[in-house]
C-alpha cells in the first residue's frame, strides 16, 4: 500500500517535491517511521493512482526518507 501520493499533470514534469509525513495517506502510516522506501512515478492515461496496462512508470529505491536529488526515469510500460 502506498504511504503517500502526489497527483500532477505531465505539463508539471519534471516535478520537484519533498516527500515527508505531511503527504501520508493514512494516520500512523508515516514516511519517517520507515528506514527505507521506494519512490515510484507513473504516467497514467486514465489518471488512476493504481497501475493500469499501458501506463508508463519508473522507480528508485530503496532510499532513506529525506534523501534528496532523486531522479526517476519513466522507462517501463505496465503490462
Amino acid at each position: 500500500m502506498p504511504l503517500a501520493i502526489a497527483r500532477v499533470t505531465v505539463a508539471q514534469l519534471p516535478y520537484r517535491f519533498t516527500l515527508d509525513d505531511s503527504m501520508a495517506m493514512a494516520p500512523g502510516a508515516t514516511i519517517s517511521s520507515h528506514a527505507q522506501i521506494t519512490v515510484v512515478a507513473r504516467v497514467s492515461k486514465a489518471g488512476s493512482a493504481a497501475p493500469q496496462k499501458g501506463d508508463i512508470e519508473g522507480s528508485i529505491g530503496p532510499v532513506a526518507p529525506g534523501a534528496s536529488g532523486l531522479k526517476i526515469v519513466l522507462s517501463r510500460i505496465v503490462d
